[in-house]
């Protein structure tokens, strides 16, 4: 059983394919606030319009949905509000981004709301953010989420996202037992559940998806895929949400006879997917990896039934001499039969020639950056470079994101490859075979309807495998000729992806 204490209303017309969503991944129940409008302040009419939409939903999902109420302190109607939801059957409070005074940015309007909800013995649910860039106008970070919870100290308050950058969450909560976190939002990166837990306890942790923002199987995947034991994924896929919400047993047997009954999720053919095309050997600066070395992951592709991974080095995306860093990292991998090494290419390099000559012959392609090394793909001073690497037969793959950039090093500088420039560039680039890494649905539905000729560039599924339904929606209209497995190991685990397409696609992998 899983109880998703973090979802999102979709539209009414959507929610029977929620429902069934959440019953492909093992959801038995799903605690949902809608926020209307989206606007970051709404008004009292946009907060009781989301209010009356969440009930609803609940009132027709046969129990498979509880709801929180959607609460803007700056409204001076909040308390009526809150007490009008909370008779109406919310379970909790949920709060977004207007925390804080538009005008002077005080959190002193949110106190009564905590106030009453502490006196109610109802858990508030307060979405924390800590991004590299500048927080939104009202968010809060989880040091300020610390705060307030001192303050009320026999009111549970849960940390939506663990702050997003959940690495500055650590440390911050250990003092503060009325605090739990939710691990929702973002991809679904390695070892967040597991340095939660290490820093809070496992009953502190709680599984929320961020639906309809990111796909069940995703986020589901955090505690699943991780290294903790089966009864400690347990406490956190369900048992301590039911004990925060004080579910009864016959709350969880209505839910998951609901479940049972609903209509079968149809049933797309799915490939072997037996070669992963965004894969990383080594270490990053900014972060260890579970198989460091070549040889570590040869082993680790063996062990998930890969039998082909295009790898880059993660030690050659960063530097300066790339014909050592490529020397060093081709030696390394010669030999290793799972590893079609990739040389680290950078087309403004005066030595891009020499790059090239040296690796042909001993990689099997290149790899290049726009996205982490800051160029557009669709500059004309680059086309010479992928004309020499098309006129050698040298394949490349194009990285255009990697990881998480709202929560990037501040260090390092990240360019967002737009689709427009996407667009322009396979619109002139030579023929040769190349593998998007990276890109999203939007700019992946755009080239393959806008650049149907261009049949021998591919694209990597990661990111389609974040969101529920755009990766079947992908493979029914265009099937599954120019998409390919991607990892993105060792952000993510090996397996994750594979799994998720499987699950989305309605077959169990």
């Amino acid at each position: 059983m899983i109880l998703d204490i973090h979802t999102h209303l979709p539209p009414a017309a959507q929610w029977p394919l929620f429902l069934e969503h959440c019953r492909d991944c093992g959801i038995t129940l799903a605690v949902v606030s809608s926020l209307g409008s989206w606007a970051r302040y709404p008004d009292a009419d946009d907060i009781r319009r989301a209010n009356d939409e969440a009930r609803c939903m609940a009132e027709t999902a046969q129990g498979m949905v509880l709801w929180f109420a959607y609460i803007n302190p700056q409204n001076d109607n909040a308390l009526t509000e809150l007490d009008r939801a909370l008779a109406d059957g919310a379970c909790g409070v949920k709060l977004w981004v207007s925390l804080k005074d538009p005008a002077t940015g005080s959190l002193a309007r949110v106190l009564p709301i905590l106030a009453e909800a502490e006196r109610r013995r109802v858990p508030v649910l307060i979405h924390t953010y800590q991004r590299t860039d500048a927080n939104l106008e009202g968010e809060v970070t989880v040091a300020e989420f610390a705060d307030l919870a001192r303050q009320f100290p026999t009111l549970t308050m849960i940390a939506a996202h663990s702050g997003g950058n959940w690495r500055q969450c650590l440390g911050l909560l250990r003092d503060l037992p009325n605090t739990v976190v939710d691990i929702c939002g973002g991809y679904p990166e390695t070892g967040m559940v597991e340095a939660l837990v290490a820093d809070l306890g496992v009953e502190r942790v709680l599984y929320g998806s961020d639906a309809l923002g990111r796909s069940f199987v995703s986020q589901v995947a955090k505690v699943t895929l991780s290294s903790l034991s089966t009864a400690d994924q347990e406490r956190i896929l369900w048992e301590n949400s039911a004990r925060l919400l004080k579910l009864t047993p016959g709350q969880v047997s209505a839910a998951q006879m609901t479940a049972a009954g609903l209509p079968a999720t149809p049933r797309l053919a799915l490939p072997a997917f037996a070669e992963d095309h965004f894969c990383f050997a080594g270490s990053w600066p900014f972060r260890p990896s579970p198989a460091p070395t070549p040889a570590d992951l040869d082993c680790a592709l063996a062990a998930v039934g890969i039998a082909r991974a295009y790898v880059a080095d993660a030690g050659s995306v960063y530097a300066l001499d790339v014909l050592a860093a490529n020397r060093a990292f081709l030696a390394a991998a010669s030999g290793r039969p799972r590893l079609a090494p990739l040389a680290a290419m950078v087309p403004y390099a005066p030595n891009w020639r020499a790059v090239l000559e040296e690796s042909r012959g001993r990689a099997v392609g290149g790899v290049v950056y726009p996205y982490l090394h800051n160029w557009r793909l669709d500059d004309p001073r680059w086309r010479p470079f992928f004309e020499a690497c098309a006129a050698a037969g040298f394949p490349l793959w194009i990285n255009t994101a990697i990881s998480d950039g709202r929560f990037r090093h501040r260090g390092v500088v990240w360019r967002d490859v737009s689709t427009d420039e996407l667009l322009a560039w396979m619109q002139a680039a030579p023929a040769n075979d190349y593998v998007v890494q990276g890109a999203g649905f939007g700019q992946i539905k755009a080239a393959l309807e806008r650049c149907p000729q261009a049949r021998r560039v591919r694209f990597e599924i990661s990111k389609l495998t974040d969101t529920s339904t755009v990766l079947p929606a992908l493979v029914r209209q265009h099937g599954w000729d120019r998409l390919v497995l991607g990892s993105e190991f060792p952000f993510r685990d090996l397996r994750q992806v594979r799994q998720a397409a499987g699950v989305l696609c309605g077959a169990v992998v």
